[in-house]
């Protein structure tokens, strides 16, 4: 699976001992490209994932190193445990884990994704604007608040449902009794 990163985040990632390359030559995976950003708030580094084509967001905060050089690790956590937040279904959790893959990251990046990631980074920080710290809030609880809001894309009349989106696009996927990973 790829993930577009910012040149901020490739930094990091660098530093973590993962390769970015200005543009990735890995097949798509089933589960479809993101897009990532690294932002920071209230003094801790948060990271922000959106899906290219639902917009589905996941949203790590207070990340170390250490956790950056587990990122593939905390990723698959954080979009099962969302899922589960958002009672998808077992099968279609499971769906998603086949359909992920390895983690390969590049900077090579659509505006339309990364307008939407800069809106939903603006989202994740609204939450801590009554003076809420960022590292009290639940982080499964973020990311589902943050598919559970319409979405603008360019080009498209209809907003989009984060939430709704990608589970049509789980359900759409062939079932697979293969692992990809």
């Amino acid at each position: 699976m790829t993930i577009h990163v910012t040149k901020k985040l490739a930094g990091k990632l660098n530093k973590a001992g993962f390769d970015v390359p200005a543009k990735s030559d890995n097949k798509p995976s089933p589960l479809g490209d993101w897009h990532a950003n690294i932002t920071t708030i209230q003094r801790r580094q948060c990271i922000v994932f959106t899906h290219d084509q639902t917009r589905f967001t996941v949203a790590l905060t207070g990340v170390t190193l250490k956790e950056i050089k587990q990122l593939d690790f905390w990723l698959t956590d954080m979009l099962t445990s969302t899922m589960l937040k958002m009672d998808y279904p077992e099968a279609l959790i499971q769906k998603a884990l086949d359909a992920m893959g390895e983690l390969s990251f590049d900077t090579d990046c659509s505006r339309s994704v990364q307008g939407t990631l800069r809106l939903m980074i603006d989202g994740l920080e609204s939450y801590t604007w009554d003076g809420t710290d960022i590292l009290d809030l639940g982080t499964y609880s973020l990311s589902r608040s943050l598919c559970d809001r319409p979405c603008t894309v360019k080009g498209q009349k209809e907003c989009l449902w984060p939430a709704r989106e990608m589970r049509t696009l789980l359900e759409a996927l062939p079932d697979s009794d293969i692992n990809i990973h």
